[in-house]
């Protein structure tokens, strides 16, 4: 019986211990046939097959990505509410100090009306011409300006007056220069007698109603063409075209009736008289 229990012994030791040599040189594959692939989402383990998913945010190639979403509609006022002004740029301020003729600031649209009769010879035409010079010198762009000579020299089919243009120009530096030879040159050469009204009518038809200034020199009466007296009586009708327009009388070297003809007449514009 002893014999009996030990032969069955050694079967049993025999039997276990090649099943673990069995296991001992087991092979283990990857689940893919394919001995060069690197997959690494294949794991051997023991005889199952993984396949893990591939990792996120990888695109396969060819694969046509959604569009992006649309942007947002505009955002629409409340009914009976409007959008907001588009701000304009501020209009270029003018010159502080803008020039001055005879102590009167000159800016904007203006015309010199200058006596050139005989009596203005000498010193008077010489004092004209530098400071009439001087200021047109100093204008800029968004000045314009016109002059006008009257004497009983000039034809009387133009007023006894001659017009530098007859129209207002800006202050250029091209204005300006022919200006200044202008004023300069023969057409302000004393000579004949003084017709103020012939003048001062004319011009008031030539320049436009939103002139911001006349300034009208002269030395002494009117003595051509129409009395003081009757300047005095015409002048408010050919004033009254104008809007907000500035008249500036100057007597220059004047005395007498000539400072009292020229202070009635600014008055009678609501302007302002200059004694020189």
């Amino acid at each position: 019986m002893r014999k009996v229990l030990h032969c069955l012994a050694v079967m049993a030791f025999t039997v276990a211990a090649g099943g673990l040599s069995a296991q001992g040189t087991g092979v283990s594959q990857l689940s893919s046939p394919d001995v060069n692939k690197a997959d690494s989402h294949d794991r051997p383990l023991g005889k199952v097959r993984i396949k893990l998913p591939t990792s996120s945010g990888t695109t396969n190639p060819g694969e046509i990505l959604p569009p992006p979403p649309p942007p947002p509609p505009p955002v629409v006022p409340p009914e009976g509410e409007d959008l907001p002004p588009t701000p304009t740029p501020p209009e270029p301020p003018k010159p502080v100090n803008p020039p001055t003729y005879f102590g009167e600031p000159v800016d904007g649209k203006f015309a010199f009306l200058l006596d050139a009769s005989g009596s203005m010879y000498g010193s008077r035409i010489a004092t004209v011409r530098a400071e009439t010079t001087g200021v047109i010198g100093a204008l800029t762009e968004d000045d314009e300006f016109d002059c006008v000579a009257y004497g009983t020299q000039f034809s009387v089919n133009q007023s006894y007056s001659k017009f530098m243009w007859g129209n207002l120009l800006p202050g250029t530096d091209i204005n300006k220069a022919a200006a200044t030879e202008w004023v300069n040159g023969p057409s302000l050469n004393p000579g004949g007698g003084t017709p103020t009204y012939a003048c001062l009518k004319k011009s008031c038809e030539t320049y436009p109603a939103d002139l911001d200034k006349m300034f009208l020199l002269t030395d002494g009466s009117p003595n051509t063409s129409g009395s003081a007296s009757q300047i005095l009586a015409d002048f408010p009708g050919w004033w009254s075209k104008f809007n907000d327009t500035e008249f500036v009388a100057i007597c220059i070297g004047g005395y007498g009736a000539a400072q009292t003809f020229m202070q009635q007449l600014a008055a009678l514009a609501g302007g302002t008289y200059i004694a020189r």
